[in-house]
C-alpha cells in the first residue's frame, strides 16, 4: 500500500520545552483578553503545577517526537502529506479555502516567532493527483502554486516540518483544512475528505511511498479560538481533559470513526476545533491503530498535548 505510516502532532507549546511556557501562556492569556474582551489569569490548575511535574510529563511528547524522526529517515518516502489549517497565516478574510492543497515546487517554511526557516521541496505531481482524484471523489478542493512571499507561514504546517521532518529531507505536500474561521466543515465532513484522500492515494499513488501527518489540537483555548461564535464557559487555560481522554481511547481502539460524530459545537465547546485536521487523518487510517498515542494535560502550557504514530507497513489492518 503507498500510505507506510503515519503521524499526528499537536503544536505551538508542543514543541517548545516547559521552561519557556510561561513567557508564551502570558502573551496567550493578554491576546485572548483582548479578542474576547474579558480579563484572562492563570487556572488553578495552571498555579498548582511545578516546572518538575511539568518536564516530567512533557519528556513522553519529547520522546514521541524523536521516534517520528527516527520512523521518518528510516521510511524511504517519497512525500509527506500534511493536514494543517491555517489561522489568518497565509489566507485571510479575502480569501479563505474550506480544503487547499498546495501544489507548487517548494517553499520557505518560517517559525517566526523562533526566527527558524528552511527551503523545502514540494511534490506537484502528487499534489495535483491529489487535487484531480479528490475533485473525482466529490470534493472540489482549492490549489495554489504559490504563498504571498514564497512563505509557508501557517503554524500548523511549519512547525511540524521544521522540528520533525525537515531531517529526513523527505518533500512536503501541504494540506489545508479550514478549523477555526467558522463556518468550517463538519467533523463528518472531515472525515469523508480523509477516506477520499486514501482512496485517491491508493488508486492513483500505487508505488509511491506515501506519510501522513495531522497537525492541531488537542484541548485549548487560543487567540486562535472562534471566540465569536464560543459556546459553553470555558477560558484560556482550560483543558477539557475528559473529553480528551475519550477521544485518544477511541483513537487507541482503532475507532477513529466515532470522532466524525461530534458536532461543532462539541468541537467550540471543548476548545477542540483543530481537532479537525485529526479527523482527516482517522478517515485515511480507518481502523487502524497507533503504534504509540501519548497524551498528556499540561496546563501551564495552556493546552492538552497530543502525539500519535501509526506504522502501516507492519500491520495487516
Amino acid at each position: 500500500m503507498p500510505v507506510v505510516s503515519a503521524f499526528a502532532t499537536s503544536h505551538a507549546y508542543t514543541f517548545q520545552e516547559p521552561e519557556t511556557w510561561d513567557v508564551r501562556r502570558t502573551r496567550s492569556k493578554t491576546n485572548v483578553a483582548r479578542r474576547a474582551g474579558r480579563p484572562a489569569g492563570d487556572t488553578a490548575e495552571a498555579q498548582s503545577e511545578t516546572l518538575e511535574d511539568n518536564l516530567a510529563r512533557y519528556a513522553h511528547i519529547r520522546d514521541a517526537h524523536r521516534a517520528i524522526r527516527e520512523h521518518l529517515k528510516a521510511s524511504r518516502a517519497d512525500a509527506v502529506i500534511l493536514i494543517g489549517d491555517d489561522q489568518s497565516e497565509n489566507f485571510k478574510s479575502d480569501n479563505m479555502p474550506q480544503l487547499l492543497v498546495y501544489t507548487g515546487a517548494e517553499f520557505v517554511a518560517e517559525d517566526w516567532d523562533r526566527k527558524h526557516s528552511a527551503t523545502v521541496a514540494g511534490h506537484p505531481r502528487i499534489a495535483n493527483q491529489l487535487v484531480e482524484g479528490c475533485m473525482d471523489e466529490g470534493f472540489d478542493v482549492c490549489w495554489s502554486k504559490s504563498f504571498g512571499g514564497g512563505k509557508l507561514l501557517s503554524h500548523a504546517h511549519t512547525e511540524p516540518i521544521l522540528y520533525l521532518v525537515e531531517g529526513s529531507g523527505i518533500p512536503v505536500v501541504p494540506v489545508f483544512v479550514n478549523a477555526v474561521h467558522p463556518p468550517v466543515p463538519s467533523a463528518a465532513r472531515c472525515y469523508a475528505f480523509g477516506q477520499a484522500l486514501r482512496k485517491v492515494i491508493d488508486r492513483d499513488l500505487a508505488g509511491q511511498r506515501i506519510v501522513l501527518c495531522a497537525s492541531g489540537g488537542l484541548s485549548h483555548f487560543s487567540p486562535s479560538h472562534p471566540w465569536e461564535h464560543h459556546v459553553g464557559t470555558r477560558y484560556v487555560g482550560d483543558i477539557s481533559e475528559a473529553f480528551d481522554r475519550r477521544i485518544v481511547e477511541w483513537m487507541r481502539a482503532g475507532e477513529g470513526h466515532r470522532l466524525a460524530q461530534l458536532s461543532s459545537n462539541e468541537l467550540i465547546e471543548n476548545g477542540e476545533g483543530e481537532l479537525r485536521q485529526w479527523i482527516v487523518l482517522l478517515g485515511a487510517l480507518g481502523a487502524a491503530r497507533p503504534e504509540l498515542l501519548v497524551y498528556e494535560p499540561l496546563y501551564r502550557s495552556i493546552m492538552g498535548m497530543g502525539v500519535g504514530y501509526w506504522n502501516l507497513e507492519d500491520t495487516k489492518q
